[in-house]
């Protein structure tokens, strides 16, 4: 006889959904969103467990592999796919969709989203945090440049940052036409 389990997860709380292989519900119940506390009422409850699956979102990667290391027959479901289903129901509650996504785990209509690796999120958000502060760089440098015009400074954007293209001569000659601000 199959088993299968849906997990709804959020922040703090998974709603968790076991069904047989006709559909009837088995066991239902909320735990903590930890891997071991849902690894563990699995095997409580389930150690024959065919496929558990959840839904794509925020979690899902953290929770995917945190679970396949543990050995839970996980598998990820396409959220927009899910959500065409779920949003069917009438009641609208956790438990109602670990129950639908129980029911579209055991009949197999679902189109399974593919989990990277751990290796590869860390790289991408290297790359994208990366991205993010050579664009504040960039974006500070032309503030700076754009400022410093206003008071006759002539600054160039090098490979290495900021410079001016005059020799000292030229900043002291410079300073006589600001007066007395000697911060510029």
């Amino acid at each position: 006889m199959g088993v299968f389990a849906a997990l709804d997860v959020s922040q703090e709380e998974t709603a968790i959904c076991l069904v047989g292989a006709e559909g009837e519900i088995l066991a239902e119940a909320k735990v903590p969103t930890c891997p071991d506390a849902i690894a563990d009422w699995l095997a409580k409850r389930a150690a024959d467990v065919e496929r558990v699956g959840m839904e794509t979102g925020p979690l899902a990667v953290w929770l995917w592999n945190a679970l396949t290391k543990r050995r839970v027959p996980i598998i990820c479901l396409d959220a927009r796919h899910a959500n065409a289903v779920l949003k069917m129901m009438p009641n609208k509650t956790d438990r109602h969709d670990a129950r639908g996504l129980a029911q579209i785990v055991r009949t197999g209509w679902f189109k399974a989203a593919r989990i990277k690796s751990h290796e590869a999120y860390v790289n991408r958000a290297m790359l994208t945090a990366r991205d993010t502060l050579v664009g504040m760089r960039v974006k500070l440098e032309n503030e700076i440049r754009g400022l410093l015009k206003t008071f006759w400074r002539d600054v160039r954007k090098t490979g290495w940052g900021l410079q001016t293209p005059c020799d000292g001569d030229h900043h002291r000659r410079a300073g006589s036409r600001t007066g007395a601000h000697t911060y510029l």
